[in-house]
């Protein structure tokens, strides 16, 4: 009874330690208590009934027509506008999840956690930024009626409370969830997602507003051609704003993650949030201040930006790359891996050879591939973090757990990409030999 009880409580202790470090426990657990006591689980419950509720504040505070004190009428957004300005914005966003989708192929977030961090940016973040903008904009109004009544509030205040209310997903996941992410590219495209998605319904209200007013204006000859100029403007020349300024505060946040000073933990999020409220600042003071010469100006800074964005990312991969390739190569010199490990899982072209074959092999091939390759990822992504010392002492066992899973899988996955076909050759059927006649003997024979 006494080793029982002591073997229980050592246990208890490991699992904590292991909670502490961010690491899955190691005592097994049935399906349900796992569930119950998975974080994503619970986020989940909670915020889809709080998305619903933005959505509908939103709609309620735009659908109906405005009269303001001087008898004037802004006209809100009908149900016929809103559904035609959702299919044009539709594209954008779709586009872009995309993107940033393949973007997180190396250690790949479950699907749910894309669709909530994209729901954060299009619910809660266009809700909690509709609001106080709305309220910083009453606030900051004068007596005198100049030019500049509507555009302080979209450079001085918009800019900030945008990019908090959109990064503010990326804290709560790495709080609640941090034993997915563990790469800067894992945050970079938590942080797209949730930008795009506010683009998306940022993009609607626009569209909309535009679509009401060519409708109900004669002076607009062609509606159409009006709602394709904003289209072309909000979905293409500038779509490029939203996702590039959250992504610089999940840098900040990225290089907390890999850090041991608690002072870069603290001030390079505050960092990266600041770099990003500078230039959507800069952003909306551009296309406010000077909008004869805006769409100009914004293409230029677009081209530049995206050079640099695109380099960062190029880079990005490659440090990836060379991460699991070093860290692989620490666990073969033990013995714990084999040598075509290093090299298949390192390599983003064998890894998208292998699941591309497994998934003309059937359903099982596929998932034993994509779990095996998602598994090595895991055991090199912790061996990084315990080189770097940002992990507590259970990860050594996280790490035996690792390797016994992977060969444990290795005979029902494709770990090989030497002389494997993507799509299997076809066996032929031998021809089936004609089966002799034998003439039949009679009874006198």
């Amino acid at each position: 009874m006494t080793t029982g009880a002591s073997d229980t409580k050592d246990l208890a202790l490991a699992d904590r330690r292991r909670w502490l470090s961010g690491l899955p426990p190691a005592t097994p657990r049935p399906w349900w208590k796992r569930l119950l006591r998975s974080p994503m689980l619970w986020l989940t419950l909670v915020l889809v009934p709080f998305y619903c509720y933005c959505l509908a504040s939103q709609y309620m505070m735009l659908h109906p027509d405005r009269t303001f004190p001087d008898g004037t009428v802004a006209l809100g957004l009908n149900n016929e506008a809103i559904r035609i300005a959702a299919f044009w914005a539709m594209w954008t966003a779709l586009a872009y999840f995309l993107l940033f989708v393949w973007l997180d192929r190396f250690r790949l977030q479950r699907p749910l956690t894309w669709l909530l961090t994209f729901a954060w940016g299009a619910c809660a973040s266009t809700w909690i930024s509709i609001h106080v903008n709305s309220w910083a904009g009453e606030m900051m109004q004068t007596t005198q009626a100049d030019a500049d009544a509507g555009t302080r509030p979209a450079i001085f205040i918009a800019p900030f409370i945008e990019e908090a209310s959109k990064a503010t997903v990326l804290f709560l996941l790495v709080i609640l969830y941090r034993t997915r992410i563990v790469s800067q590219l894992s945050i970079v495209t938590l942080a797209g997602l949730s930008a795009i998605g506010f683009a998306f319904v940022e993009n609607i209200i626009y569209y909309g507003r535009v679509i009401v007013y060519a409708m109900n204006t004669i002076e607009v000859e062609d509606p159409q051609e009006a709602v394709m100029s904003m289209v072309m403007l909000r979905g293409v020349y500038t779509s490029f704003g939203h996702p590039l300024f959250t992504m610089m505060t999940a840098l900040g946040l990225a290089v907390a993650l890999g850090a041991r000073s608690k002072w870069v933990r603290v001030t390079a999020p505050l960092g990266g949030f600041l770099l990003a409220a500078g230039g959507h600042m800069l952003f909306n003071g551009v296309a406010s201040l000077n909008p004869v010469d805006a769409l100009r100006t914004q293409w230029f800074m677009a081209l530049a930006l995206v050079g640099v964005l695109i380099l960062y990312l190029i880079f990005s991969v490659v440090a990836e790359t060379r991460l699991i390739r070093r860290r692989l190569t620490d666990l073969h010199r033990v013995g714990w891996l084999q040598e075509r490990d290093v090299v298949v899982i390192s390599s983003p072209l064998r890894r998208i050879k292998l699941l591309t074959a497994a998934l003309f092999r059937g359903p099982r091939t596929w998932w034993h591939t994509a779990r095996f390759i998602r598994l090595v990822t895991e055991l090199a992504h912790t061996r990084a973090q315990v080189t770097r010392g940002t992990v507590g002492p259970g990860a050594d066992d996280r790490c035996h757990e690792l390797v016994h899973q992977i060969e444990s899988l290795r005979p029902k996955a494709l770990t090989e990409t030497l002389g494997l076909a993507v799509i299997p050759p076809r066996r032929r059927r031998r021809p089936t030999p004609p089966v002799p006649v034998h003439p039949q003997q009679g009874w006198y024979s």
